[in-house]
Formats: structure tokens, C-alpha cells, sequence
């Protein structure tokens, strides 16, 4: 990423959004709201110039803490795509037509009937025709939904929701999905939703916001109250309570940390971590200004791209101490980019605000 990245092109998109980008070779995947902000607004871009393919319009009327607009990262399918709103509303949508295939609002139909603070959060999971989303009913802490249908497949019981995504791990030869209730973090099985174990931290009060990673039969998990833990399985497929590792000084309160390597890299409290895996030894660390923000990171297991506070830094996730082969300010000094960019074709799509731009990376 030598010298001044290309922009291709940009849009404004009208207001701003904390979802993530999904990006493919036909459709760029974005959440909004209208100008009154009475609707959701979810729409399809081309990716090559721009220009709005399609645009869904779903009633969400409300006051929610850091807006109403979506913080849920639209999953692409072959046919279909399918968003979340952050009141729950849930909709499968025809990738070429822009037509409702089906919707449903599974708060008001699985989950706690309470006031929402930051809404639903989670990214949608698509996995073997099932969608799986955490709306947090005590009777319905997770269901399965026929991806296409939008008929459910099980539910299971437990606690309320977390702001946290779900991953999909094979643990011991068992598919398990795994992620954060309000208080714990568990494991359900993936074709029943049958809780196989649960884990509560030493400490309470976690958001519980970053995504665990399952790297080399471990699990990875990140929070603010608890810092950054590596745990193992034992033979029946259930998480050890006694973490192999853990790193206090690592703690994001938001920003998931990756994987490069042998090492993961994360931010937390301003200050960019590179640990050894799986001691989580401290290999070295870094501050820049922009890393007080909500920052995000990608990688290709040689470098990391990390996106905040309107800045693009390339760091070298190999060297043995902070290297910069590339930084560029992209938006106005500041901006908030709280949506997850994405990279495709060596091009990357990436939202500020109300703004949305796609650069060539110039990365080999």
C-alpha cells in the first residue's frame, strides 16, 4: 500500500450506521436509516461504481443510546441476503430484485419484552440453511431459522442477550456454536441448540461486545473487565474453566482483536497489543491518537489493516516491533468509523458517518 491510496469512488449515503460492509462481486451491503429516521433502510450498492441497485424500507420507531440504525453486519448469500435491525427486525431479501422474501420482528416474537438500550447487535449467522440469531427470550435465548423460510427450526432456552457475534467451531470433531449470553460464555450444538457448556468470568459486568476466535483447537476471548483469555477443550467437548492464558492489559471494551500467525494483535485503551500465541506474552506494544477511537482490524497472517478515527494504518504483524509500512487519512480527522470495512479484490470498501468510499489497496 505504497503512497496515496486510489479512490475509486464515494457516496453519501444520507446517515450514518454502525453495521458492517458485506461485499461481493456484484453487491456492496449497507444499513441506514430514512431522513426521518422512522425506517431502516437496507440497501444494495454496485460495487464497481456505486450506484444504489435496490433499497428495503422496514418501519423501526424508537430512541435508542448511540442511534436507531442497525449495528448488525448483513450476511450475503448465493440468492439471498438477510439484515437485522437493531430492534429486531430480521429480513430475507432477493439479492438481484431487492424483494422481501420473508420478515419477522424476533424480538417482539422470541425475545424479552423490556426497554432496549443499544438494541440487538449480533451479526446474523447463516451456517447449513439455518440462520441463528441470540434475540434472548428466557424461553428463546438462541434460535435457528429456516434460512430461506424464516420458519424456525429450535430454540433454546437461556439468558438475555449480549452485543456480541456468534461463531461457528469444530471442537473435537463436534460443530458447536459459540458466544456470549448476558453473563456467560457458552457453547450450543449447532443442529439442536442444546447448550453443551457455559462458562461466568471472574469478573462480572463485561458488554461482552468482541467476537471470540477458535484458532488451533483454542478459544480466544476478549473483553474489557476480563482482558484476553486462550482457552482449551477437554475430551468431551466442553470448555476448561482455568484459562491456558490470560493478558489483563489487553481489554477492549469493543475492538476484536485477529489473528496473524503465530501472534493476535488487538487495541485496547489506545495502545495496539502484539502477544504470542498462545501465552499471550507481550512481543510488543504501540499508541497512536487514533487508537482512543473504536478502531477495527483485518488480516492476511502477514499484515494487519486497522481502520480508526478516520486513519488506515498497514501494520507489519511479522516484525518484531510496531512497524508502519503504510498510513493515510481517508475521512476528516476524528471520524468515527464504528462499521466494519471490507476488502474485496484488492479493494477496500469502508464507511464513515454518513459517507462511503471504496479505495484500490495497491496490496500484493
Amino acid at each position: 500500500m505504497p503512497g496515496k491510496l486510489p479512490l475509486v469512488w464515494e457516496k453519501d449515503l444520507g446517515s450514518p450506521s454502525h453495521a458492517g460492509l458485506a461485499v461481493n462481486e456484484k453487491h456492496c451491503l449497507i444499513a441506514g436509516r430514512d431522513p426521518l429516521d422512522q425506517f431502516d433502510v437496507f440497501s444494495s450498492l454496485d460495487p464497481v461504481t456505486g450506484e444504489t441497485q435496490w433499497e428495503v424500507f422496514i418501519p423501526a420507531v424508537g430512541n435508542l443510546d448511540y442511534g436507531n440504525s442497525s449495528r448488525s453486519t448483513p450476511v450475503l448469500g448465493k440468492k439471498y441476503a438477510w439484515f437485522q435491525g437493531a430492534y429486531g427486525d430480521c429480513v430475507c431479501v432477493e439479492l438481484e430484485t431487492g424483494l422481501i422474501r420473508w420478515q419477522q420482528n424476533v424480538i417482539s416474537k422470541y425475545g424479552p419484552k423490556r426497554q432496549l438500550v443499544w438494541g440487538l447487535c449480533s451479526s446474523p449467522l447463516v451456517w447449513k440453511g439455518q440462520l441463528i440469531l441470540n434475540p434472548g427470550g428466557a424461553a428463546s435465548s438462541l434460535v435457528s431459522l429456516q434460512a430461506e423460510t424464516g420458519e424456525l427450526n429450535w430454540k433454546t432456552p437461556g439468558n438475555d442477550f449480549a452485543y456480541g457475534s456468534f461463531i461457528i467451531a469444530t471442537v473435537n470433531q463436534q460443530e458447536q456454536i459459540i458466544g456470549h449470553d448476558k453473563t456467560t460464555l457458552g457453547g450450543w450444538e449447532s443442529l439442536t441448540g442444546k447448550r453443551l457448556w457455559s462458562l461466568t468470568p471472574e469478573e462480572q459486568d463485561d458488554f461482552n461486545v468482541p467476537t471470540p476466535i477458535f484458532h488451533q483447537e483454542k478459544l480466544i476471548v476478549a473483553t474489557e473487565n476480563n482482558g484476553t483469555r486462550v482457552y482449551a477443550f477437554d475430551q468431551h467437548h466442553k470448555i476448561i474453566a482455568r484459562p491456558i492464558a490470560t493478558q489483563k492489559a489487553l481489554a477492549p471494551e469493543t475492538i476484536t482483536p485477529v489473528v496473524a500467525g503465530n501472534r493476535l494483535l488487538g487495541i485496547s485503551n489506545g495502545t495496539l497489543y502484539c502477544l504470542e500465541f498462545p501465552s499471550l506474552k507481550i512481543l510488543w506494544e504501540a499508541e497512536e491518537p487514533a487508537f482512543d477511537s473504536h478502531a477495527t482490524l483485518i488480516t492476511d497472517n502477514k499484515r494487519v489493516l486497522i481502520t480508526a478515527a478516520g486513519e488506515l494504518f498497514l501494520i507489519d504483524a511479522t516484525a518484531n516491533n510496531y512497524k508502519v509500512i503504510s498510513h493515510q487519512q481517508i475521512f476528516e480527522p476524528g471520524t468515527e468509523l464504528h462499521s466494519h470495512p471490507a476488502v474485496l479484490n484488492n479493494h477496500l470498501f469502508i464507511r464513515g458517518n454518513n459517507r462511503l468510499k471504496c479505495f484500490v489497496l495497491g496490496i500484493e
